[in-house]
């Protein structure tokens, strides 16, 4: 009888391990401020980056984000003025981001964020 009852709790236990060990790998949200002038993040699955404009200030802004499984840096640019946001296609996850106002006759000001 005793043996049943242990047979039977270990049967639980590793049931509910097997449940918890197959649940989706977890996400991270990352986000990049800068100045409060942009905001750039990827949220969730993190297969896209976006970029918002959030100060009305005359200067655009962008993302610059890498992906895990392709090389290079990509650049997603929001043109479009206070409040709009640009968002990227969908792609392997992104693991780094950063922030930047497009300024004219000085250098851009970025902020980066990263998993890990």
């Amino acid at each position: 009888m005793r043996y049943r009852k242990t047979a039977a709790r270990a049967a639980v236990l590793l049931g509910v391990a097997a449940i918890l060990g197959s649940s989706p790998a977890m996400a991270y949200d990352i986000n990049s401020y800068k100045d409060g002038a942009v905001h750039a993040y990827s949220y969730g699955t993190n297969t896209r980056a976006a970029v918002t404009d959030t100060k009305q200030d005359g200067h655009s802004v962008y993302v610059q984000y890498g992906r895990q499984a392709e090389s290079g840096r990509y650049t997603l640019h929001n043109k479009s003025g206070l409040g709009t946001t640009a968002t990227s296609g969908a792609g392997s996850a992104v693991w780094y981001l950063a922030g930047c106002i497009s300024l004219s006759w000085e250098p851009d000001r970025c902020d980066i964020d990263r998993i890990g």
